[in-house]
């Protein structure tokens, strides 16, 4: 059982080796909770019947002059807790990204790639980012683009729009791409994408006004029917909390209040997850 969408940015131990994050969780990704200690997140996962979670960094250097997490960092976090799966994260203008991320995975073990296009500023679609698209593909890893709206201050939408991932989807069919939110408020774009390329999935991580329960109720069973998640994007579709945007249990219980199968609920939560990290094959 996997949380595949989570940021570390409230680590009490990490804040306290690296004191400028608390600053860059407040001012650039815009999350105003308290540092919690370590232990808060892994109960977090205990009380949602999680057993890992995937950690996310950004590299917003050149947008904004930092990192939201680094890739060292996050292997070191990955490194206190073996319940963590470490994603990268790497500008895509750097001349050098395809290699950053091979350096990412190989070196550091890292097991995703991270990409938010709205505040690192770029076009998915944009030819010129295709080579490091090709290296995740060859790495055999997936890449987890935020889509979408996003809460960041300055961070536009519009470079989240699922058209904006179709070609990647289209020409690369051997790379797994996810888009981030459900690509809210374009969920039923982004579900027809998912319908037509196999490749594509979405994540479960959607909140931007109420309650979990209401809000994930709304997004998958009225902007498009649920049907569509049990019969035709079941091997498709992720668990992703957003934490600490949305406490993981929230999250949980609103995605299995949704009433979907229990054969459809263990590929949301588990082996969708398994299959893109590499860890099984579903059946």
């Amino acid at each position: 059982m996997i949380d595949f969408h989570t940021h570390p940015l409230l680590v009490e131990e990490m804040i306290a080796r690296y004191p400028d994050l608390a600053r860059i969780a407040r001012d650039v990704f815009y999350i105003r909770n308290r540092a919690q200690p370590l232990e808060t997140f892994l109960l977090e996962l205990d009380v949602a019947g999680l057993e890992r979670a995937v950690l996310l960094p950004i590299d917003t250097t050149r947008t904004r002059g930092c990192q939201i997490y680094s890739n060292e960092q996050i292997a070191e976090l990955c490194r206190m807790c073996d319940r963590f799966i470490g994603f990268a994260s790497v500008d895509p203008y750097r001349p050098d990204a395809p290699e950053v991320l091979a350096r990412a995975v190989g070196d550091l073990g890292l097991r995703g790639l991270k990409l938010a296009p709205g505040i690192q500023e770029f076009y998915p679609d944009d030819r010129r980012f295709f080579p490091l698209y090709e290296k995740a593909a060859e790495l055999g890893v997936p890449i987890l683009f935020h889509a979408g709206m996003t809460w960041e201050p300055g961070a536009q939408a519009k470079y989240g729009h699922p058209s904006r991932f179709e070609d990647i989807a289209h020409d690369l069919p051997q790379l797994n791409v996810v888009l981030a939110h459900l690509a809210w408020p374009w969920v039923l774009e982004a579900a027809a994408l998912a319908a037509k390329y196999p490749n594509l999935c979405l994540d479960t991580s959607a909140l931007y006004f109420d309650n979990p329960r209401d809000f994930v109720r709304f997004a998958m069973a009225e902007q498009v029917p649920l049907t569509l998640w049990e019969r035709s994007l079941r091997k498709q579709l992720l668990f992703g909390s957003n934490y600490p945007r949305v406490e993981v249990k929230n999250m949980a219980w609103a995605v299995r209040a949704l009433g979907l199968s229990d054969d459809c609920q263990r590929l949301v939560f588990a082996d969708n997850a398994r299959r893109l990290l590499g860890e099984e094959q579903v059946a």
